[in-house]
């Protein structure tokens, strides 16, 4: 499997521990993205530093970025020195760059400019937490394929941080990936919230975009608010089982699992 979307860098964990959580999952994923959440640290730049030092060891793992606000406008060049994966432009508020979910307005020329710089240098740009004009100002401007790293579905729970249709037609149809969470609130309107309902999500992506872009972000440590009988990557197997039941082919679920998340490698 590949998990496009753990938040494991800054959970608060010891760095012991932080070490044996990333030594286990080798067993279970073929890779994880795991990005920095900066919105809430005092200094990220550091921080960045020092957990691109510790995924050294594992060659699974790439460091990425969730919330670029942090980053002056004149100092991009950080970036090639960490090189990450993907890079959020926002997270649900707005920053200098542009508007997040939760937020009004939408890309700023400096998030323009920001844009330009990341894909000349082969940085994917993620489009989670991009309120809906942040999207289309970014989509008007991107010369590559749109990729999301988490997020779900609108038409199934009308949230501002879930996707339209719309919005995963043209991620679709850019070659892009859409990757779904594992969060109780944005999957369910049920007060339980289960591995069925994570199966419902897919399903209904599946029926309308099929299955050669849509990918898993879990957003393990990002959240408390998992399905009850998923809470870790052993358990995933049960997600699977139950794609199975309702017909899903081997060939299916291994892409949504695993071979079109590996598309990014190739971006």
């Amino acid at each position: 499997m590949i998990d496009l979307h753990n938040d494991c860098l800054t959970a608060k964990i010891t760095k012991n521990r932080l070490e044996s959580y990333l030594f286990a999952c080798q067993k279970h994923l073929s890779k994880l993205y795991c990005p920095v959440f900066t919105t809430e640290l005092n200094n990220p730049v550091e921080f960045i530093n020092d957990k691109q030092k510790l995924l050294q060891k594992f060659s699974y793992t790439q460091i990425c970025i969730e919330d670029i606000g942090f980053l002056p406008s004149n100092d991009f060049d950080f970036l090639l020195s960490i090189k990450p994966k993907y890079v959020g432009i926002v997270w649900n508020n707005s920053n200098m760059y542009g508007c997040g979910a939760y937020s009004q307005g939408g890309l700023t020329q400096k998030g323009k400019t920001l844009v330009k710089f990341l894909e000349k240098n082969n940085i994917i740009v993620d489009t989670a937490h991009m309120n809906y004009r942040t999207f289309f100002d970014f989509v008007n401007i991107t010369q590559k394929p749109i990729f999301c790293s988490h997020t779900g579905l609108y038409s199934v729970v009308n949230d501002k941080r879930n996707f339209t249709d719309e919005q995963i037609k043209i991620i679709v149809q850019s070659g892009g990936i859409f990757g779904l969470f594992f969060v109780g609130k944005y999957l369910t309107k049920s007060s339980t919230f289960l591995g069925d309902d994570v199966v419902k999500n897919i399903d209904y992506f599946v029926q309308k975009f099929g299955a050669k872009n849509l990918a898993i972000g879990t957003d393990f440590y990002g959240t408390k608010d998992l399905p009850r009988d998923i809470q870790n990557y052993s358990q995933i197997e049960k997600i699977k089982q139950k794609m199975g039941k309702i017909g899903y082919k081997n060939t299916q679920i291994d892409d949504i699992f695993d071979f079109n998340a590996q598309k990014l490698d190739n971006w």
